[in-house]
């Protein structure tokens, strides 16, 4: 007896000794909740309410378009079980029967016309209404509980891969007319997953929701940690404190590639990281200015001493991986003497100071320091400020900012989802065009990019548009994307997305 005794105090010292050590990693804890490290907080759990990518990764879990993305960016059913073009301009959808929100409530086609007036609607100024104003919203027609036509202005090319985009998810009306204001942090889609409990600025988690039409998930939990610093997140990947770890930084990738219990995965993203300039704030509001610092900055240095095997130099306006893609717009390599001359016409022969706006991460301090360095050339004097993500995002929505660094993902695969966001005047601000920029004739070229039924024109029309926004150094194209995302060994069943929003209903834990 005396032994047995001992054994079993042996036993559970032992055990203790090795969760207190990390020994024991959260599978051995709890093996059907998988936990995943997001680079930032959610904005808002309402898909139309933000623009950005952290908010619309955890938002993806939780509700449906009626059509989605492949992981080879091809389109698929989801809410909608098939479709029908009408004419050149109207697209008949059938939608899947039997679908529950996560309130209980049947889905049906007021949901889907709610959503899409909700998201249109001015007044409600939702960050990603662009995404569906194509869309005839006045003359939207439910055909019966399970039919609904939607035409479109103009015909459309790409309305498929914008009804797959974060921003035109179906919201439940009746959850959205129970909550209001609140909505946000009382979601209620149909998704995989559903919200269990948001302590914001800390993590997200979600519960399995049993009724989920395509059948539930693998795991009861799928918990969203915020982990803004990359190291961190690496640390986290390899103790246990997450399974999935988005944005593995250059200085990281060899320690979890290496790693007997992570497997990384590098893939080429859909994203273009750039440097952006407020046109409405002196000095940048003069072309020559912005040249001037085109001309000064040596682009493949600063891809190589910052992004190195995670991105390829940028060489135009959008990603080189967007079939629309100008590989004879951006047309600056270095030459200091031609940037001192503009400098000089512009009345800055001496210099000027400037402030280089970015939000905490490692990765864009780098790049503020190495810029930082190269633009010293010119006798320009920066300083480096760092905001929270939130923070940094509604101050370059509201035109705060002279320098900032950002990175657009064009999730859809289309460049009209590339281009109009960022370059069309009617989207100045938090919609996408954080430099406040405006050309009539670039507005009119993605206008027509728009409507344009041939692809071969649509291309065209692109194209010049590229070239103009070369012409006038909208923003400083830097590098094209390659995105790292390290996972545990127990995960089964994960995939990459080149949109970056990986989806975790299939994903499971040995």
């Amino acid at each position: 007896m005396k032994n047995a005794r001992f054994t079993i105090l042996t036993t559970l010292l032992i055990v203790g000794l090795l969760f207190g050590t990390g020994i024991f990693t959260i599978e051995a804890q709890n093996p059907k909740q998988l936990i995943v490290s997001n680079f930032a907080d959610a904005n808002s759990l309402d898909p139309q309410m933000v623009s950005d990518t952290a908010s619309f990764w955890i938002q993806n879990q939780m509700y449906e378009g009626l059509v989605r993305r492949t992981p080879d960016m091809g389109v698929e059913p989801a809410l909608a079980e098939d479709w029908e073009f009408i004419d050149d301009r109207t697209v008949e959808f059938y939608l899947r029967q039997g679908v529950k929100f996560h309130n209980g409530d049947e889905f049906t086609a007021e949901d889907v016309l709610f959503s899409y007036q909700r998201l249109l609607d001015p007044e409600f100024g939702s960050p990603g209404a662009s995404r569906l104003a194509m869309v005839d919203i006045d003359n939207v027609e439910i055909v019966d509980d399970y039919t609904i036509r939607i035409p479109t202005k103009e015909p459309f090319a790409a309305i498929l891969t914008y009804l797959a985009h974060s921003a035109s998810m179906i919201v439940s009306k009746s959850g959205v007319e129970e909550h209001g204001d609140a909505f946000g942090e009382n979601p209620v889609g149909t998704g995989p997953f559903k919200l269990n409990n948001w302590r914001q600025g800390d993590q997200v988690v979600l519960d399995r929701f049993d009724d989920y039409w395509g059948g539930p998930a693998q795991v009861d939990q799928l918990v969203f940690r915020a982990i803004p610093e990359g190291t961190s997140r690496t640390i986290e990947l390899e103790t246990g404190g997450v399974h999935v770890s988005r944005g593995i930084e250059r200085v990281d990738l060899d320690r979890v590639d290496n790693h007997p219990n992570l497997v990384l995965h590098l893939y080429e993203a859909l994203r273009i990281n750039y440097m952006g300039f407020n046109h409405e704030a002196e000095p940048f509001n003069d072309v020559r200015v912005r040249q001037a610092i085109a001309y000064a900055l040596d682009h493949h240095e600063i891809v190589q001493a910052v992004y190195g095997p995670l991105g390829g130099p940028a060489s135009g306006y959008i990603n080189s991986n967007i079939w629309a893609f100008n590989p004879d717009t951006y047309l600056y390599p270095r030459d200091l003497d031609q940037a001192k001359e503009l400098m000089a016409e512009a009345g800055y022969a001496d210099g000027f100071s400037t402030k280089i706006a970015i939000n905490d991460d490692a990765t864009r301090r780098a790049l503020a320091e190495v810029v930082s360095y190269q633009l010293e050339q010119l006798n320009i004097d920066t300083s480096i400020e760092v905001y929270e993500w939130g923070a940094y995002l509604d101050m370059t929505g509201r035109g705060d900012h002279e320098i900032y660094m950002l990175a657009w993902l064009a999730s859809t695969g289309d460049p009209h989802h590339a281009m109009h966001p960022l370059f069309h005047s009617a989207n100045k601000g938090s919609a996408g065009n954080r430099q406040f920029y405006d050309n009539p004739k670039v507005d009119e070229l993605l206008e027509k990019g728009m409507v344009e039924t041939d692809m071969d024109q649509r291309m065209a029309f692109y194209q010049e548009a590229q070239q103009i926004l070369s012409d006038d150094v909208v923003w400083i194209p830097l590098a094209d994307d390659r995105e790292a995302v390290g996972v545990h060994s127990s995960v089964t069943n994960f995939v990459p997305c080149p949109s970056g929003y990986h989806m975790f209903h299939n994903v499971g834990l040995e």
